[in-house]
């Protein structure tokens, strides 16, 4: 079966599902173990890349809607890691359609190239941060075959590319925040 992601631009599906797969089955363990820690304590929009990190802090300060996203999803069952990653197809970033149940909680991935521009690092991930909520605000979709279908059905485009206005709208919104953000005069 093959793998699909949530991209910046479309869902695509990609063909090395068995790397993606054994990188999956490799990682689980680790994932189910992280989750079933207090995950109070920890935020649910994470990174284990320090840039990554840091650009989420810096969205988070400079962006109103940024903020409203990682709140939404803080108030679900996801747990969202953003790490350092190539999508294909030139996708600036994307979200793994892959779904982990661990414990109560639903863990979802983001893969953005950190090798842009910081503003277009925060856009795409507040881009596919709007992906994730759509995925966690509905409790069903608890896999890559569920969520592949609530994409094909909600946004049909023909073929296994789809996106969203909202994801669109998020990360644009995003980017003007913190652009806005940065031209504020400083004293």
């Amino acid at each position: 079966m093959p793998m699909f992601t949530v991209s910046a631009g479309c869902v695509r599906k990609v063909g090395a599902f068995l790397l993606g797969a054994a990188l999956f089955v490799a990682m689980a363990p680790v994932t189910v173990a992280i989750a079933a820690a207090d995950t109070d304590a920890a935020p649910r929009v994470r990174s284990s890349h320090a840039y990554i990190r840091a650009m989420i802090i810096e969205a988070g300060l400079r962006s109103i809607t940024f903020r409203k996203l990682v709140g939404a999803i803080e108030a679900t069952n996801g747990i969202v890691y953003v790490e350092h990653g190539v999508c294909g197809h030139s996708a600036r970033a994307c979200l793994n359609l892959n779904v982990t149940p661990a414990a109560d909680y639903r863990i979802l991935r983001v893969l953005v190239d950190s090798r842009q521009p910081d503003w277009d690092v925060m856009s795409s991930i507040g881009h596919e941060l709007q992906h994730a909520l759509e995925v966690l605000s509905n409790e069903s979709l608890t896999s890559a075959q569920t969520v592949y279908l609530y994409y094909s059905r909600v946004n049909p485009t023909g073929g296994d590319s789809f996106e969203t206005s909202a994801a669109i709208k998020a990360g644009n919104s995003v980017r003007n925040e913190v652009a806005s953000f940065a031209r504020k005069p400083r004293l």
